[in-house]
């Protein structure tokens, strides 16, 4: 066996840094890149329990206390604060931190590698992620091969009460507002079901007018009207013979066709247009609606007989705005699809997290999807801002400021217009003060060329146009 000299040694040429604690904090080995970053001797360390440091205001969060309560391992940026001759600054570093476990599946060591963020390289990525989404769980797949996400208690059961249902061939209603999802949610019934061999078939009830409607669901036979095909047409029922037929926006069918629409469904057969013979189909029917049928019912808008056929399994999907448990679990979702789409490297800052999550995004899935499509390919550099992408839906920047803000700004630009300041000479103060502020709080050029999007030689050659040292 190797002696733990042999370790030590091994460990004390790695090239970050490394620590041990004991199940109780305490620190029982640091190797030396570690002692160096820490400004301490080795024994001093030695003598320390690593909360020492958070009570004292030396880190910001103590990231062991995460490892002990949860029992994972943690990747995180960890502020470290340093004063000497009565200068302060900050030291911002990635821990590591890996839980050692007993026979009784507690946690009896912790083995941590620290590494100084300039010199952060494939783990950014995970780093960025730990720390942005420290109150959102990743997202849960359900049905991965669909990709259909949902954190929020409502979204579980109605996804458990979805694939519960699957393998019948009971008529479905999904509703809810434009957005929220109603065709995923039926791609994911059918692909759970035993259809789902053959495709599924989805038509948009208000996308046609009502003649080529009932022509694209019924088919017809030939020269059954002006401009028909001369080989005539199957319609849709025919094309889902087998598989699921979906009709989106059902809400939009035309009364007229409502009546046709029910004896297709209690019959499983359909007429096509200039024919007297009846053909047999063997489908499974999903509605999706954007309004309340039963209202539509009183209203006279709707066919009572055709609504209870349909809402044998009604399912009713909440707006986001009622389930803000799904917004970040849905945007780290899409950001990796478009990440890859696009061949991009991107990360939320914490500013953009919070603005998603208090955002009502009236659009819903479909507004927050666009969203993040945009900031993925308008955002420069690695980090996702508010201020870059230009705000949420319809909110801008200038709105998302407070009215007190916005007065102040328009004071400082009309003195401004007083005092004859060029756009150019305002630029290269905002150019100035962005660039002092970024290096200010990333120390490296390397980190603030990413932050600002520009090459690292640029910024080294804008600190010395404006003297930033």
């Amino acid at each position: 066996m190797l002696d733990t000299t042999l370790f030590e040694a091994i460990l004390d040429n790695a090239p970050e840094g490394i620590y041990i604690l004991d199940n109780d904090g305490n620190y029982i080995f640091a190797n030396a890149h570690y002692i160096n970053m820490t400004k301490m001797s080795k024994s001093e360390l030695l003598s320390y329990n690593v909360r020492t440091f958070f009570s004292t205001g030396q880190i910001d969060i103590c990231i062991s206390d995460i490892v002990y309560r949860e029992k994972r391992r943690v990747c995180m940026f960890q502020d470290v604060f340093y004063e000497e001759d009565n200068n302060k600054w900050r030291h911002r570093q990635l821990i590591i931190s890996t839980p050692v476990f007993d026979d009784n599946g507690e946690v009896c060591n912790i083995v941590a590698f620290v590494r100084p963020l300039d010199s952060i390289d494939e783990v950014y990525y995970e780093a960025n992620a730990s720390d942005a989404v420290s109150r959102a769980t990743i997202p849960l797949s359900v049905a991965p091969a669909l990709n259909v996400v949902g954190e929020s208690p409502v979204m579980r059961s109605l996804l458990t009460m979805a694939k519960a249902m699957a393998d019948v061939d009971s008529s479905v209603l999904i509703t809810g507002e434009s957005g929220v999802g109603k065709e995923v949610i039926a791609q994911w019934i059918h692909k759970s079901g035993k259809r789902s061999e053959r495709d599924m078939v989805v038509i948009n009830c208000a996308s046609l007018p009502p003649s080529l409607l009932e022509a694209e669901l019924f088919g017809y036979e030939k020269g059954a009207f002006t401009g028909a095909a001369t080989t005539g047409k199957a319609g849709l029922f025919e094309e889902a013979d087998g598989s699921t037929l979906v009709l989106d926006e059902v809400n939009s069918l035309p009364l007229e066709l409502q009546g046709k629409l029910l004896r297709a469904i209690e019959t499983k057969s359909i007429q096509r247009i200039g024919s007297t013979r009846q053909h047999s189909v063997d489908f499974r029917l999903i509605a999706a609606s954007n309004e309340d049928l039963s209202a539509m019912v009183e209203e006279r808008r709707f066919r009572a007989d055709l609504f209870y056929r349909l809402n044998v399994i009604p399912l009713h999907i909440p707006p986001l705005r009622e389930r803000r448990e799904d917004i970040l679990p849905l945007a780290f979702h899409f950001l990796r699809e478009y990440c890859e789409k696009y061949n991009k490297n991107k990360l939320f800052v914490q500013q953009t997290l919070d603005l998603m999550e208090q955002h009502d995004w009236p659009g819903n899935v479909r507004e927050l999807k666009n969203f993040v499509e945009r900031a993925v390919v308008m955002s420069v550099g690695v980090l996702i801002d508010i201020p870059v992408v230009k705000g949420i839906g319809k909110t801008s920047v200038a709105s998302a400021m407070p009215q007190e803000t916005q007065r102040q700004a328009q004071e400082n630009f009309e003195g401004m217009v007083r005092s004859g300041v060029t756009l150019n000479e305002h630029l290269d103060a905002c150019e100035a003060a962005y660039l002092q502020y970024v290096i200010d709080g990333y120390k490296s050029s390397y980190l603030a060329a990413n932050v600002l999007g520009i090459s690292q030689a640029s910024v080294i050659r804008k600190k010395h146009k404006h003297g930033i040292k």
